[in-house]
């Protein structure tokens, strides 16, 4: 029998982990008027759509519209395998300070390399269809940041 074709990406983007933010602001990393702390940044990045919401609020939307953004993108992708797939790879965005979305790294296993190879190509044509974002940041100047973006893939028979 023939195996279907992939139920490609029901994606569960579970968590958007953030290396480089971690939310609200932090007084004591101000000395002098220096940044001295720069792990965090006082707003994060937004979509337009997330513009007028409250800092922890357009943390949420940006989480939410990432995840409905990707999956709708790779669900358009015809990609199939002969092989039952269940792996998460991780993706590090980087968003820069004009709000241009890029891959920086793409973590993923032997496995996906060598039953969906042409993956990587497919995950860097969706982020230039990304919309530009409105950029983090910290004390009004805006600044670059990274995002690590798991993609759980599963295929069946």
């Amino acid at each position: 029998m023939i195996f279907r074709t992939i139920i490609f990406f029901a994606i569960m983007l579970c968590c958007i982990s953030c290396e480089y933010i971690s939310g609200g602001k932090k007084n004591d990393g101000v000395l002098n008027d220096t940044i001295v702390d720069f792990s965090t940044v006082d707003v994060s990045p937004a979509f337009k759509e997330c513009e007028r919401l409250l800092d922890s609020d357009k943390t949420n939307c940006f989480r939410a519209n990432i995840r409905q953004k990707f999956t709708k993108a790779l669900q358009s992708f015809n990609i199939s395998t002969h092989d039952e797939i269940n792996e998460t790879i991780t993706v590090v965005l980087v968003i820069g300070n004009t709000g241009k979305m890029e891959i920086s790294d793409i973590y993923i296993s032997e496995v996906i390399e060598e039953k969906l190879p042409e993956l990587p190509q497919i995950l860097d044509s969706i982020i230039t269809q990304m919309p530009n974002l409105l950029p983090a940041t910290k004390r009004g100047i805006p600044v670059t940041t990274q995002y690590e973006l798991p993609i759980e893939i599963k295929t069946k028979e």
